[in-house]
């Protein structure tokens, strides 16, 4: 959640930032322990409104451009500078110019990222470690690497779902006139003659003459959906919802689990090359996971390494990852190379989710043309087999 803080510090100062927290009172916390103290703090989204992330293709192609900047020995704030004014997404040009304003002002990058308030959680989770660590290039140059692999995934998947989804639509839409047009017809034709119509052929009208008689009914269905679906992506309850849906399918709930554990991985290995110690990077993945069950999850974990508890032995008790993520944690945590057992672990987990996704959806079409081919003898059989009938006895 996002908060807008109006607070003062200890030289007298007001000041109003901006702030993403689980509650009020983790938030309180935070500005207390960082000297000031809150006088209101204000929620910025809500279920139905939430801040706009800038496009993932934009925030890559201004990462490149800064990296090359960075290693050419270019400080940071000339290179931000530099790119202030480029590139074509007008959401980071704003953006991107807030930022360099407040690093003028003597904020570091990563508070002056999270006060702009449209670059995602985990690019600041690994600016914050770069930033710690002196090591800004070569985390940058990690992050961007993962991107990379991730947009071409992610274009692969969306790429082998476009068919499947253009087939959910035609069927979606010929039921749809079916039960709205066709049945209803029928229902009229069969009513003027002494026609005898089998069971399933009388249910099948009848649901197309209660279809068809509740238009306004269908609106309402389709606009509560819409809000639904809106809700379980805007707000924590609604995620978590949704997160539970997902876990309870046969195949989705496994490339579901493997997937987090991909992610966690990478971010957790990432902030620990760039020096952040185990507790503090914790922290900054449970705060930007973009799971809720995760969140909650990894608050208990991290509370029980800060308590004296090994890292696999907190996550094995906390069973929020897969088997095989907990043990390359025990094994890179016994052999003093966790970092690298980390990103060994996401790189298998991104082949594997890749291949399975590949996998069910290239089954996904056929089974569908099939379901459809199906549903439409169906119908017909029951809508024509009356009218076969008639013209046998009549013959």
């Amino acid at each position: 959640m996002r908060f807008t803080v109006r607070l003062t510090h200890s030289n007298g100062d007001v000041l109003v930032r901006d702030f993403e927290a689980e509650s009020v009172e983790a938030l309180r916390a935070r500005v207390l322990a960082e000297g000031g103290f809150p006088l209101e703090i204000t929620r910025t989204d809500t279920a139905f409104r939430s801040r706009t992330q800038l496009k993932t293709e934009s925030l890559v192609l201004f990462n490149q451009e800064l990296l090359a900047l960075l290693k050419a020995g270019i400080p940071l704030l000339q290179s931000l500078e530099l790119l202030v004014g480029h590139g074509k997404d007008p959401q980071l040009r704003r953006a991107l110019a807030h930022v360099v304003e407040l690093v003028r002002e003597g904020m570091s990058f990563s508070d002056a990222l999270e006060q702009a308030g449209a670059f995602p959680p985990v690019y600041r989770s690994n600016v914050v470690a770069g930033e710690r660590s002196g090591t800004l290039p070569e985390v940058l140059a990690r992050w961007l690497s993962f991107q990379k692999f991730a947009q071409s995934s992610r274009r692969r998947i969306i790429e082998a779902l476009f068919y499947p989804a253009f087939l959910v639509l035609v069927l979606i839409l010929a039921l749809g006139v079916i039960f709205n047009v066709v049945l209803p017809r029928f229902a009229e034709f069969y009513a003027g003659g002494d026609i005898e119509m089998p069971l399933v052929t009388r249910i099948l009208l009848g649901m197309g003459k209660v279809v068809s008689s509740t238009l306004w009914l269908q609106g309402i269905v389709l606009a509560g959906l819409a809000v639904l679906i809106r809700w379980m992506a805007a707000s924590e309850a609604g995620r978590k919802l949704a997160e539970r849906m997902l876990l309870m399918l046969p195949k989705v709930g496994t490339l579901y689990r493997m997937y987090h554990s991909s992610v966690f991985s990478r971010t957790l290995g990432v902030l620990l090359s760039g020096g952040l110690p185990v507790v503090q990077a914790l922290e900054v993945v449970q705060r930007t996971s973009p799971s809720e069950r995760l969140k909650g999850g990894l608050a208990v974990v991290t509370e029980k390494v800060r308590a004296g508890s090994s890292l696999h032995l907190a996550l094995e008790q906390a069973k929020i990852l897969d088997p095989l993520a907990v043990e390359m944690v025990r094994v890179g945590e016994q052999s003093s190379a966790l970092p690298e057992m980390l990103d060994h672990v996401a790189d298998f987990f991104d082949q594997e989710v890749e291949k399975a996704t590949t996998a069910v959806t290239s089954l996904i079409g056929p089974v569908l043309i099939l379901f459809m081919g199906v549903v439409v003898l169906a119908l017909l059989l029951a809508i024509y087999v009356p009218l076969f009938n008639a013209s046998n006895v009549v013959r």
